[in-house]
């Protein structure tokens, strides 16, 4: 057992009728058991990184064999797992990002379910659990809240080790002005600016974060259908008020967002051709949806839980967006058309394909600019 070991992310520690029983949530192993107060609290050790022999070699030489015998019972059913292996093999960047993308979805779907449950039982759970385990369900969602936080904290934590090297990347430093930044830019990259995403973007952050660029750095910002992927209002304002932060006095923002009114006028109006035309842009888009269920979609109604990181939140129309960027401090709200900005630099709808996506002659986007106050 060379190396560090510490107990697995899924282990759970269950006391019963004065035994303690540890085991994990994907083991075929039979839960370890035992109710020496002295081992207890010996591997209550591992709950840090430690050193297996460093542990035993503190123990009584007649208690070495049994601890000894208990931890090749824990590695082997996964409870206590290397942190720092010599032979482990780095992890394939593409795995790794699609086995996180799953847990996360099926974590959403979960939580969406067990709440769904709680609702229906309503007091009943509480009781009955109570009754069953000797723990009850509160107790149980305040565990999952306290595991969440903790992730959330470490988290939070990786954020400036995570994005300073990025920036020094790019060449970026606090001293760095009339940046151009491409805020959700996808695979769409434009040349001399900042293209900022969620990873692998060439700047790879969470734009709730805040952005990582002192204030009144940025010339310009190009927010191309990220705005209806956010939760209004609670994620929209104050990721608004950090473009209007970071813009110098006076700078611009354009964004682009599905046209919302033009979705209800081709509802109304039954425009199949603006409804069959979407797959000409999304191959994914279902075959035959009616025209309700295509639109409700884009408007971001009904969002699967297990999508909620890929579905629209919200939609917009011009006067919705028109208050949302005014709200959010900005000055000078005007409504644009493609690739028809009064500031050259902002003639780049072309890079994105949902921006440029049209049905006949018409787009199904909406373009707005708005300026930094003065």
């Amino acid at each position: 057992m060379a190396g560090r070991f510490t107990f697995s992310p899924d282990t759970l520690i269950r006391f019963r009728a004065g035994r303690m029983l540890i085991h994990t949530t994907t083991s075929k192993l039979p839960a370890f058991e035992t109710d020496s107060a002295m081992l207890i609290g010996w591997l209550c050790q591992f709950a840090t990184p430690a050193l297996p022999e460093a542990l035993l070699s503190s123990m009584a030489p007649e208690a070495r064999p049994d601890a000894a015998h208990v931890l090749g019972y824990l590695q082997r059913s996964g409870v206590l797992i290397p942190v720092d292996p010599s032979h482990a093999s780095a992890p394939d960047p593409t795995t790794e990002e699609a086995k996180l993308r799953s847990h996360l979805r099926l974590l959403a779907r979960s939580f969406y379910e067990v709440a769904c449950d709680l609702m229906a039982f309503g007091p009943f759970a509480e009781v009955e659990m109570v009754k069953r385990t000797g723990i009850g369900v509160e107790r149980r969602l305040m565990a999952l809240l306290a595991a969440t936080d903790g992730i959330r904290s470490q988290l939070a934590e990786l954020r400036t080790p995570f994005i300073a090297p990025q920036l020094a990347k790019l060449g970026l430093e606090a001293s760095t002005r009339d940046i151009k930044l491409h805020i959700g830019c996808g695979k769409g990259l434009l040349d001399g600016w900042v293209n900022l995403d969620i990873y692998p973007a060439p700047l790879s952050t969470n734009v709730l974060w805040g952005l990582p660029f002192p204030d009144g750095t940025v010339q310009c910002v190009f927010v191309s259908h990220l705005l209806e992927h956010l939760f209004f209002p609670r994620d929209v304002r104050p990721f608004l008020a950090e473009v209007r932060r970071v813009l110098t006095p006076g700078g611009v923002v354009r964004v682009v967002v599905p046209d919302l009114e033009t979705c209800i006028e081709a509802y109304v109006s039954r425009n199949a051709e603006f409804f069959a035309s979407r797959r000409e842009t999304w191959s994914w888009w279902p075959a035959n949806p009616t025209r309700l269920e295509d639109f409700l979609a884009y408007a971001g109604a009904g969002a699967e839980p297990a999508y909620l990181f890929e579905s629209h939140k919200f939609g917009y129309d011009f006067e919705t967006l028109e208050k949302t960027l005014f709200d959010a401090g900005f000055t000078g709200v005007v409504r644009s058309e493609y690739m028809q900005s009064e500031h050259e630099s902002l003639r780049v709808d072309d890079v994105s394909a949902v921006a440029k996506a049209k049905y006949g002659d018409k787009y199904y986007s909406l373009f707005v600019e708005a300026y930094a106050p003065n």
